[in-house]
């Protein structure tokens, strides 16, 4: 099969049946006409094309433009003014460097970078991925190879103890089938507990749970500080999983949980109230949180979640897996599950460095005591503790000597809801009075200037009058005012004009005689008139 001819050479073809016509003399305007028609030009063109022909042996050729290359002072004034064209053109030629009409440097330009580097220019890295190419998903391989975790911020407000919030989601697909191994939820900003709950999630098979988990080969994360923290390691390394660090800002190697983050805004989300993508009304208007009324609360979110999962798993089915749900495409791999041994879940968690000593009152950490039913038999024993980053509610107890479990301990004295809530109004409290002080301190402190359009320094505008100065200089309110406690004491130097008087002069004030003194002696003043005393 010959191959396809390009433009030119079919535009070089008609050409030259022209000129086999006209050299005849059988050419028409009609046959010009039509050639015309078919390449959407005029006949003008294509009777130029003709001439271009003659002058060229009757070998048709595309005009060549004169190609204008980027100069690197060009390339400077570009990369100076982040990637605008019009203003590096416009610099250029007030330099009287620039030779080129506008439309010329800009087709230069266009010409010598592409469009990505112009982009990022403009706006950045960011603005430069958007036209980087991605292939298709990368080999799934079979279930348990490779696992990816990544946090998802709810695009929905949630009513969270009486505040509109966004709770955040942490995610493990199984990357052979896309299943959602495991998940956890919080009604703030993720850390390495919400990521070690849901690892545990994920491991655990059966029940609740689904049949997906077991232990994974290794697992995918990103570089947030949650994901990299010695708590997570721990976890992971005391199960032989190795934690794969992806570069910065590369959601394309970790293509299946952003589609799961995609397919949570799309399928749940968006059909919830409060979601924060809806049409604003008023687009002027800053955004803020939607009415507590009508939100749901933080248990229906988690239940609304943990349904989404179910039907994830089970009903959703997905085009690259061959149109399977990922439970089929999990039963229809047979590779072997590696299932967590018997207490290792709880020999994941992070271990508390010191040792203690079980008691008649339990332990004592930090102030907190813990009790638990199996302690009745161990008193006197030395333990070491596990616990959840950030949780203390409770704690697992070891063997300090033998590393054996020992049980559960619950934290007893933890302070009453009631309580709780009395600190929080307090702490609420301050923050308002802390945020009404800040809100007034840039009136107090800031000093106002006089607008200019010719250079001169800054010209600070008066904004008292004298009563409005005199006034604030007798407010008790006012902290800095000066009040008559805080003025000095007139003294006997005060005149009745308020100005002191200079000190009398003394021995020591008194200057030193010279040899000039002797012929011209300095004026003595005259002393005053003495005193006369009251006539009784």
């Amino acid at each position: 099969m010959p191959a396809p001819r390009t433009a030119d050479e079919e535009r070089a073809a008609s050409v030259t049946h022209l000129l086999a016509l006209e050299a005849a003399g059988t050419l028409t305007p009609g046959d010009v006409k039509t050639v015309a028609e078919a390449y959407g030009r005029s006949p003008k063109s294509v009777q130029r094309w003709m001439q271009r022909a003659r002058d060229n042996d009757g070998q048709y050729q595309r005009k060549q433009r004169d190609a204008t290359e980027v100069t690197p002072r060009m390339e400077e004034e570009l990369i100076r003014w982040c990637g605008s064209i019009a203003a590096a053109h416009r610099t250029l030629q007030d330099d009287g460097v620039m030779p080129l009409s506008y439309s010329a440097f800009h087709a230069a330009v266009m010409r010598a970078y592409p469009p990505s580097f112009l982009a990022g220019l403009r706006d950045g890295e960011k603005a430069r991925r958007r036209y980087d190419l991605h292939g298709s998903h990368r080999d799934r391989g079979r279930r348990n190879d490779a696992w990816e975790a990544d946090h998802k911020e709810a695009d929905v407000w949630v009513n969270v103890d009486g505040t509109a919030r966004k709770p955040w989601l942490t995610l493990f697909v199984n990357c052979s089938n896309s299943g959602i191994c495991g998940w956890a939820v919080t009604p703030h900003t993720p850390s390495s507990q919400a990521i070690i709950v849901a690892i545990h999630h994920a491991l655990q098979r059966g029940g609740h749970h689904g049949p997906f988990g077991g232990i994974p080969k290794l697992v995918r994360v990103d570089r947030g500080a949650d994901f990299l923290s010695k708590a997570v390691a721990q976890t992971m390394g005391a199960l032989a999983v190795r934690r794969v660090e992806l570069p910065p800002r590369r959601p394309d190697l970790k293509p299946y949980v952003e589609s799961l983050n995609a397919a949570f805004k799309d399928m749940l989300f968006r059909g919830m109230p409060g979601y924060t993508h809806c049409p604003d009304p008023d687009p002027a208007a800053r955004p803020k949180p939607p009415p507590l009324e009508g939100l749901l609360t933080f248990e229906a979110l988690t239940t609304e979640i943990r349904s989404f999962v179910h039907r994830w798993n089970h009903e959703h089915r997905i085009r690259s897996l061959g149109n399977r749900t990922p439970l089929q495409a999990w039963k229809a791999d047979r590779t072997v599950i590696h299932d967590l041994p018997p207490g290792a879940l709880n020999r994941s968690l992070p271990l508390v460095r010191r040792t203690f000593t079980v008691t008649d009152t339990g332990i004592d950490w930090n102030g907190r005591d813990y009790l638990g039913p199996w302690m009745r038999h161990h008193i006197g024993d030395h333990v070491r503790l596990r616990h959840l980053p950030g949780r203390y509610d409770t704690v697992e107890a070891y063997d300090a000597g033998t590393d054996e479990y020992r049980g559960t301990a619950h934290w007893t004295n933890a302070a009453s809801s009631h309580l709780l809530k009395r600190v929080k109004e307090d702490n609420a409290a301050d923050a308002a009075r802390l945020k009404e002080a800040l809100r007034r301190r840039p009136g107090i402190v800031a000093e106002r200037h006089a607008a200019t359009a010719t250079p001169a320094p800054p010209q600070p505008l008066t904004t008292l009058t004298t009563e409005q100065a005199r006034q604030r200089l007798r407010d008790p309110r006012d902290p800095h005012a000066a009040t008559p406690e805080s003025l000095p004491e007139p003294t006997g130097s005060w005149t009745g004009t308020g100005h002191p008087q200079p000190p009398p002069a003394t021995d020591d004030h008194l200057p030193t005689p010279t040899s000039s003194w002797l012929t011209h002696p300095p004026a003595t003043p005259s002393p005053p008139p003495p005193e006369q005393e009251d006539q009784m």
